[in-house]
């Protein structure tokens, strides 16, 4: 996948949802860490920033988090939206 905004397709195809529109900049969009939270039925707190909730799921799938996941602005990189992928396909194989 090339894009975040592809990532981000593609977790919500995974799971069956409507994507999530993305923020200005290709920011990934809340709303999908939240809906992988739900539809998982994760119980991660939702008062949570992006990238504590992006972790948790990562590490709920028994995955490393790594630095390089996260940026400046409280975003989640594309490497990190990339391991959140991972963890839905874990979870949903």
């Amino acid at each position: 996948m090339s894009t975040k905004a592809d990532i981000v397709w593609g977790i919500a195809i995974k799971l069956g949802v409507e994507t999530p529109k993305m923020s200005t900049g290709s920011t990934e969009p809340r709303e999908i860490f939240e809906i992988v939270n739900d539809c998982l039925g994760l119980g991660i707190d939702a008062r949570l920033t992006k990238q504590e909730m992006a972790r948790k799921i990562v590490e709920a799938a028994g995955m490393p988090w790594n630095a390089d996941y996260e940026s400046r602005g409280g975003t989640v990189t594309k490497v990190g939206l990339a391991a959140v992928l991972e963890a839905v396909e874990y979870f949903v194989a």
